[in-house]
């Protein structure tokens, strides 16, 4: 089976490690945290083509040193030895000062646009900001991690995200799909949501999980537990996930309470609740990446307005009935991140078998033909025959029954 992602990873990092000790940051914006993975704080951004010295590596990230001396850590994804036409050499002490470089300087922006939207309700974006806080950190999660990653031999060699023919798997949404999304948490938040620490962590640790072992191990995702008694799931852009306190208590084990998650993880990855993006230009003040991290303040000008259109637009797509077509998409990216994780990928068959028998009179929280009966059985039909073909001599994943018992107890 290939194993054309893993090889080009290390290739990259052995690149760097034996070829370089100076590298060159590639995208727009570039986030240099406190620890190797992506739920550590934001400590900085700074822009495309910026020299940076590698200091040590650990797995795909990268202890980095700035012009000012200051260190942090990247991911390999944001990182390559090519030198480009014009790499910056301007110093960047004020980047690391400036207001601007931090998380709450990217978030002060990001709330300057959400608290003006009209349907922004008060506070509500201080309570999904404050409430996206990891309580975990890598020692946590290394250790659960080792219980699911156990059943990764003879699973997850059986399937790549490059053999879905997808194109490249990444994600790296720029600070106005960050507004987009907050714009809507903020809204979807105020139905209520589950703050139990062990649940809340658990799903997050479950999420961080799948991440870690996949091609966008190096974004921070988000999940909220409604506390709604219907069975619903949403993906918003930026990472944001929100499953509902009835789609907790629909699982039976971990595995398929990771499937919900992996499959709204995908329409994230996949950008399927952003349509509207790729349709219509919104101008907004982006002569430079770093434009876009200015805090909002006076009236909503013209291009605020457009964008606050753009969110509503977004938010009524992301609550209505999802096209098929998307549908089978996530299932199948989902598939690929529970197995790379080591969960059994056939638990992504028992929950969707079990939403498909839903009775066709009960209503989503937002839409009575959310999740539509008629689709989500044609989406189990043909998820389970992806799976069986797939994974049909594969190793059992991890399905964790007694953990997951032990840490939804509140939502349950």
């Amino acid at each position: 089976m290939k194993r054309r992602t893993l090889f080009s990873v290390l290739l990259m990092l052995v690149a760097f490690t034996a070829f370089a000790d100076v590298v060159y940051t590639k995208r727009s914006n570039n986030y240099i945290r406190e620890g190797p993975g992506a739920y550590y704080e934001l400590v900085a951004v700074v822009p495309e083509n910026t020299a940076v010295t590698v200091v040590v590596q650990e797995g795909s990230w990268l202890k980095v040193k700035l012009t000012d001396k200051k260190t942090g850590w990247m991911s390999s994804n944001s990182l390559t030895d090519t030198k480009p036409a014009s790499a910056r050499v301007v110093k960047l002490e004020t980047v690391w000062s400036s207001p601007k470089a931090s998380r709450a300087g990217v978030s002060a922006a990001i709330r300057g646009f959400a608290e003006k939207r009209d349907k922004t309700p008060p506070g509500s974006v201080e309570k999904v900001l404050k409430n996206s806080a990891k309580g975990f950190r890598e020692g946590d999660l290394t250790a659960f991690r080792k219980d699911v990653e156990a059943s990764k031999p003879g699973l997850a060699d059986k399937i790549q995200m490059e053999d879905l023919n997808l194109g490249p798997i990444v994600y790296d949404a720029g600070i106005q799909e960050q507004e987009v999304g907050l714009g809507i948490a903020a809204r979807l938040i105020e139905k209520g949501f589950i703050t139990d620490r062990t649940a809340v962590d658990y799903v997050n640790l479950i999420s961080a999980t799948l991440a870690a072992n996949s091609p966008v191990y190096d974004w921070d995702f988000t999940v909220f537990i409604l506390d709604e008694p219907e069975v619903n799931g949403f993906a918003l852009p930026g990472g944001y996930v929100f499953v509902t306190k009835g789609a907790v208590q629909m699982c039976d084990d971990e595995s398929e309470l990771a499937a919900i998650i992996a499959h709204e993880m995908a329409h994230v990855i996949r950008k399927h609740g952003m349509q509207e993006m790729s349709k219509r230009k919104v101008h907004i003040k982006a002569d430079e990446a770093f434009n876009e991290l200015e805090e909002e303040t006076g009236p909503k000008t013209q291009d605020e307005a457009e964008l606050d259109d753009l969110v509503q637009q977004t938010y009524e797509k992301i609550v209505s009935p999802r096209l098929l077509e998307y549908e089978l998409e996530a299932d199948r990216v989902a598939a690929v991140l529970l197995a790379q994780a080591g969960y059994d990928p056939r638990g992504l068959v028992r929950i969707g078998n079990k939403v498909a028998r839903l009775p066709k009179e009960k209503p989503g929280i937002f839409d009575p033909n959310y999740m539509a009966p008629d689709v989500v059985a044609k989406r189990a039909k043909a998820t389970e025959e992806f799976v069986n073909e797939r994974f049909k001599d594969a190793s059992p994943g991890a399905t964790l029954r007694e953990r997951y018992v032990k840490r939804t107890g509140a939502v349950r």
